[in-house]
């Protein structure tokens, strides 16, 4: 039986930091800011519907009610739930727990600030995870990656991740921040959390690796942007006017 994928989790806890300058006062909520005049995490979520997800998860933190009240006033198409992550001031990978810990079976992982193509969330639950724990979306074009320098970089081979991290000297291909995940992943996060306090998403795909159990999708052509600091919300801004998240 084809593996299904009915739920997205959507990390929006973090406090958007490096685009709080944007906005005097530590005012900016970094899911709400609009790029292209409508809000990222609106773009996110239209794209995860239109993609064939039947439910999202968002993971709510700073400026929780604020988000949620809004969000709640959006028209989408499809139902949306709402988990605060009280300790959203730590790694990504706790609120990604309180999101997983919501669904029943397989489930799409999402950040809300990655904006990317329907037809490449099509494609990738669509390829499914196989015998894979996580499948991650990777991009190979490097040379068309907006700050480099910034984004996570990955070692594949053929349709198998062997290395992750920031700070790799030799790489071929980029995270997109876009997961298959199975629904046994949730546990691992609860025990590295619970052993070592913390825990970031990268920290339980290297666990992933280890084991040969994560998987690679080559986005091929397909078109991303992550939206973490000013230039990457004005750079997202130009992608958007030119049309290249259509696909």
């Amino acid at each position: 039986m084809a593996e299904r994928f009915r739920q997205a989790v959507i990390v929006a806890a973090g406090f958007g930091s490096r685009l709080q300058p944007m906005r005097p006062g530590g005012s900016l909520i970094k899911p709400l800011e609009p790029v292209g005049g409508r809000p990222i995490l609106l773009r996110v979520l239209d794209a995860a519907f239109d993609a064939g997800i039947e439910e999202a998860v968002i993971v709510v933190g700073h400026m929780a009610d604020v988000v949620e009240s809004t969000v709640r006033k959006w028209s989408v198409a499809g139902p949306v739930r709402f988990v605060f992550n009280p300790r959203y001031e730590l790694s990504n990978g706790v609120s990604l727990c309180c999101g997983a810990r919501e669904c029943t079976g397989h489930f799409v992982l999402l950040m809300s600030d990655h904006l990317f193509q329907v037809g490449t969330l099509r494609r990738m639950v669509t390829r499914g995870m196989g015998t894979d724990l996580a499948v991650l979306a990777v991009d190979h074009k490097i040379d068309q990656v907006f700050d480099l320098d910034d984004a996570t970089k990955v070692v594949a081979e053929g349709d198998r991740i062997v290395q992750i991290g920031k700070d790799l000297a030799s790489y071929n291909c980029i995270d997109t921040g876009m997961f298959l995940l199975a629904d046994t992943v949730t546990p691992r996060l609860e025990a590295l959390i619970r052993d070592e306090g913390d825990a970031s998403i990268s920290r339980v795909m290297k666990q992933l690796i280890a084991e040969r159990r994560m998987g690679a999708f080559d986005i091929g052509d397909g078109f991303w942007q992550d939206v973490d600091t000013p230039e990457m919300l004005h750079e997202a801004e130009r992608a958007i006017a030119e049309g290249r998240f259509q696909g």
